[in-house]
């Protein structure tokens, strides 16, 4: 179905309340990649159930990080705008939805895609805010 092993998680100040989302092979390949923020619920489905939502033109995909993720999460009383730098984590399971009949995902998997959804990041539609480009200043 997917050949996605391994997940890393990039949160940068400089980006605003982004975070780049990059699945790779097992020979370290990109496979998936997404830059987008963390509502909320999309910030809970991470932290509680170790799951995370990516998307292609085609497909939801629901990723289930495994054990190793526990300790490298930012715990449940941090801010959402915590640090999360340079996390990896292996992946337990992934399951594939397309978009059109995501609605017949189960409850735990509906749940996460409607989240993530509903994360809309309105506040990075302005002109003002280039997606994805990282400001590192230079000293």
């Amino acid at each position: 179905m997917n050949n996605f092993k391994k997940i890393k998680i990039n949160k940068n100040r400089g980006w605003r309340g982004l975070a780049e989302v990059l699945v790779t092979n097992e020979d370290g390949k990109e496979q998936l990649k997404m830059i987008f923020s963390f509502s909320q619920p999309v910030w809970d489905d991470m932290i509680f159930r170790h799951t995370i939502v990516m998307q292609d033109e085609d497909y939801y995909y629901t990723i289930i990080l495994d054990d190793t993720a526990t300790d490298k999460l930012p715990r449940v009383d941090q801010q959402r705008s915590v640090l999360i730098k340079n996390f990896y984590s292996g992946i337990k399971e992934v399951n594939r939805y397309e978009k059109a009949s995501w609605t017949s995902a189960d409850s735990v998997d509906y749940n996460a895609i409607l989240h993530f959804i509903k994360n809309r990041n309105n506040h990075t539609q302005s002109d003002w805010n280039c997606i994805g480009v990282r400001v590192i200043p230079e000293i």
